[in-house]
């Protein structure tokens, strides 16, 4: 395991500036996932922290010790691709051992480790396959024991889930977070999957244009998003972002919904609204916080029941998603399946907005830090 600091990184390609000085500190033992969507950056920083990219500016430290200039092969580290990288005319055996072989390990101690790999990963069985006879699971399976026998100070992650369908991406999301917490392995993980961010990483650093928008937790950054961007981005279905004026009540800022009756949303954080009374703001609030009336939130500060017309459902077993329009916005609302609503019927849906977030249209800024 080790601490890996990347210090005010840079990476240009003549005047274009992919890399905008990244600065992340990650602890040994640490899971941290680089999330953002295509064109990003995340993939230079990945190899740029593998030695496959050199940097413009700044320095990468590995264990505490600058890295920046040391090629790949020096700096103790395995990566697993996306494509899985298999050598396909060997066996799985001889895949797995490839890297200690040309470490010069003896043959003994590499059959001891690529056994103690295989019985990890549950692919024993598989030992005498080639590449070819093996499933796409299976396939990725390898490649993480290959990564794994080395036992490198740092595992880098490019996207190793997106060539597996829905289930099998859904069974090794586990598979990985199963093994992280039993080796308590230093990883960095690329993804643009941000169910994969939120289930899997201690941290996400969540970037945008060559930059980081956000780092913290998966919890922080769901509920108490930098900006815009990263709200928009993290959550599935998405965050609702609803246009609101906002008016004073009983001289306390408030937010005005327009829904079959004009209703006034109370916010956690009213004087961080004082300043924008008689301006429009963009709400925020996520689909589980506008549901079916529900009887022990009655009469909490910040809930308030109203009537929506219901225009789509999505019915997904477990709940049910229930769009409608507010303000001109079409939003998303989460009941539960047996809560009566057709597509064309007015219903009633209670509003919480207890974790309500407000955002400046044009800046897409947070307003109240």
């Amino acid at each position: 395991m080790a601490n890996l600091v990347i210090e005010n990184v840079k990476k240009r390609y003549g005047t274009t500036e992919v890399l905008k000085g990244i600065n992340i500190t990650i602890e040994a033992g640490e899971f941290l996932i680089l999330v953002g969507p295509s064109g990003c950056g995340k993939s230079t920083l990945m190899n740029s922290i593998a030695g496959l990219e050199d940097v413009t500016e700044g320095r990468i430290l590995i264990a505490d010790n600058d890295v920046t200039y040391t090629s790949p092969k020096d700096r103790d580290i395995a990566m697993v691709f996306q494509s899985y990288a298999l050598y396909p005319n060997m066996t799985v055996a001889q895949n797995i051992s490839f890297g200690l072989e040309m470490r010069k390990v003896p043959k003994e101690e590499r059959e001891t480790e690529v056994q103690r790999v295989a019985d990890m990963l549950q692919i024993s069985h598989l030992l005498n396959r080639k590449p070819a006879q093996l499933s796409g699971g299976q396939r990725q399976r390898v490649a993480m024991g290959r990564a794994l026998a080395r036992r490198p100070q740092l595992y880098l992650f490019d996207e190793p889930l997106s060539n597996l369908d829905a289930k099998l991406r859904v069974e090794m999301r586990t598979e990985i977070k199963k093994l992280h917490k039993k080796l308590g392995t230093t990883i960095v993980y690329v993804t643009h999957d941000q169910i994969e961010a939120m289930t899997l990483a201690d941290r996400i650093a969540v970037m945008k244009d060559g930059e980081v928008q956000q780092l913290g937790t998966p919890q922080e950054i769901y509920d108490n998003p930098a900006n815009l961007f990263v709200a928009g981005f993290m959550g599935s279905p998405a965050m609702n972002f609803v246009p609101v004026n906002v008016i004073l009540k009983d001289d306390i800022p408030m937010l005005e919904l327009a829904t079959n009756s004009a209703v006034a949303l109370p916010f956690p954080k009213p004087e961080s609204l004082t300043a924008h009374v008689g301006k429009t703001i963009l709400l925020g609030l996520r689909p589980e916080m506008i549901t079916e009336p529900q009887p022990h939130k009655e009469g909490q500060p910040f809930v308030t029941t109203t009537e929506i017309e219901v225009e789509v459902t999505e019915p997904m077993g477990a709940d049910t998603m229930i769009l409608t329009r507010v303000n001109g916005a079409e939003i998303n609302c989460r009941s539960n399946p047996a809560y009566p609503a057709e597509s064309g019927s007015i219903i009633k849906m209670m509003f919480d907005t207890s974790k309500a977030v407000v955002f400046d249209e044009k800046s897409g800024e947070r307003l109240d830090k």
